[in-house]
């Protein structure tokens, strides 16, 4: 009888542990899930109108650029086989098409990046359009592990502007 009751109390802690960690989990996976809903609706409504105006066939990557202005980059393929990259602002949905072949790409962008600063790491990029050209935005910590900013042109990837030290 006594043995019953120590196995029922070692039962219980059991139980209310895996309660907390299951109900934990949900609450973590329901604030994700809250939290990426507006950026998988902007990149849904992004797609549809890349392949709508600018005949997108294949979407490879998403990017939002946020300077003085969102923007919302689309890269993939169009009907033709080239590699373009569909930037969309978030106000008055203004559309500009870049095809690859006449600019940078990310990793020449990401490369510059790390030959000319030698970052600790690379935080992101994404492209835009910054003084109405197309840019690579490429935000880094530096050897010291302060926020930095830089913008390289899309075309030549020269630089168009740095923050460092943020």
């Amino acid at each position: 009888m006594q043995s019953r009751r120590n196995s029922q109390r070692r039962r219980h802690p059991i139980r209310l542990t895996l309660v907390i960690i299951i109900l934990i989990f949900l609450c973590g996976w329901t604030i994700y899930a809250v939290g990426n809903h507006p950026k998988n609706e902007s990149r849904q409504q992004a797609i549809a109108m890349a392949k709508k105006y600018a005949n997108l066939k294949k979407t490879d990557d998403f990017y939002i650029y946020n300077r003085e202005k969102t923007y919302y980059t689309v890269a993939g393929t169009n009907n033709k086989n080239q590699s373009i990259l569909v930037v969309i602002a978030k106000k008055g949905g203004k559309i500009r098409v870049l095809k690859q072949k006449d600019g940078i790409t990310k990793n020449e962008a990401l490369t510059k990046i790390w030959n000319k600063r030698n970052p600790k790491r690379v935080l992101k990029i994404a492209p835009g359009i910054f003084n109405n050209h197309a840019v690579w935005e490429v935000t880094y910590l530096n050897k010291h592990g302060n926020l930095c900013y830089e913008l390289l042109n899309f075309k030549n990837g020269k630089d168009v502007q740095r923050i460092d030290n943020l």
